[in-house]
């Protein structure tokens, strides 16, 4: 029963770190921003060129990385050049990057476990048990993120609100689609679709992780 605990919890962690870096790759893929606000035409409708939706997704996704210090950008819409955020965004996105800031962190701290757990098997000169746990923790991370993911599609609404509520301790997320751009920029269905493509993404990476732990093990075994 222990020995079985310890799975369920190795193969939560595959699963948060799978999720944290899929999350960053999403977020940091300008290109999918702006091909999902062209799709949804919500820059369209605020007068933003193709050209501007770039500069806005550019921008975007360097700020939530930390490579620019302002969250907001000069935008030419429809009504003329304009600093795209109002003060309550800037706050919030403020707010946004330091969970990008806090997700960082406990990637790179599941790294390193991950990383001794593999000095201590390599050590022990016992890889093939190393492997296997990855191969087993890797399947158990995949049926846990289809277990989230069937319940996050049941109300996608609900639980996009849980989530804020969760992470945020003021309620500056709260936006105004009659005072503010963002979220008439950024509708629900925005993020519906980015977290399909971070399920997909993470999905990708559990895969990748089962396959080349099942390689690596056979071949251990063989050799």
């Amino acid at each position: 029963m222990l020995r079985f605990m310890g799975q369920v919890v190795f193969s939560i962690g595959l699963l948060l770190l799978a999720l944290l870096v899929a999350v960053q790759w999403v977020a940091y893929d300008a290109n999918f921003i702006t091909r999902e606000l062209v799709k949804l035409g919500t820059g369209q409708r605020l007068g933003l060129s193709l050209e501007e939706i770039a500069k806005y997704s550019a921008h975007t996704s360097r700020y939530l990385r930390g490579l620019e210090s302002d969250p907001n950008v000069k935008l030419k819409l429809a009504g003329g050049e304009r600093w795209f955020l109002n003060e309550r965004e800037v706050l919030h996105m403020q707010d946004v990057q330091g969970l990008f800031f806090l997700a960082k962190r406990v990637a790179s701290l599941l790294l390193i476990v991950l990383a001794i757990v593999a000095i201590f098997y390599y050590r022990a000169d016992k890889l093939e048990h190393f492997y296997g746990q990855l191969l087993t923790g890797a399947i158990g991370a995949l049926l846990l993120g289809l277990l989230l993911a069937f319940t996050i599609s049941r109300d996608f609404n609900q639980s996009f609100t849980l989530f804020h509520h969760l992470s945020f301790d003021n309620d500056l997320w709260l936006l105004d689609p009659a005072t503010d751009l963002l979220i008439r920029l950024l509708p629900e269905v925005f993020f519906a679709n980015a977290a399909l493509q971070i399920g997909l993404r993470g999905a990708g990476l559990c895969l990748t992780l089962a396959a080349s732990s099942y390689f690596l093990k056979s071949k251990r075994v063989g050799f």
